[in-house]
């Protein structure tokens, strides 16, 4: 039996999505840069190095959202908590 063939418009969101996969990858490797102002959380780290500014400046608002998306999924299918990193409030 042959598998059911896709409609033109999945075909075209499926090339979309490949092609702007090709594109983000990259993008993200480039932030390998910053590994060093990464690699110690919570410690007073370095300025983080021209490199790393320009690898961060250098990633398309599609590719950081998509991205950012991906990152939030992630809890959730593994069946942990999500992480909320905003600062809390506490009352005396």
């Amino acid at each position: 039996m042959a598998p059911p063939r896709m409609s033109k418009g999945i075909q075209v969101m499926v090339a979309v999505a490949e092609a702007q996969q090709r594109e983000c990858v990259p993008q993200l490797n480039r932030l390998l840069a910053c590994r060093a102002y990464l690699a110690a959380p919570g410690a007073a780290a370095a300025a983080p190095s021209a490199e790393c500014c320009g690898a961060l400046a250098g990633i398309s608002r599609e590719c950081a959202c998509s991205t950012m998306a991906i990152i939030n999924s992630i809890p959730s299918r593994c069946g942990v908590s999500q992480v909320n990193c905003t600062a809390s409030s506490t009352s005396t």
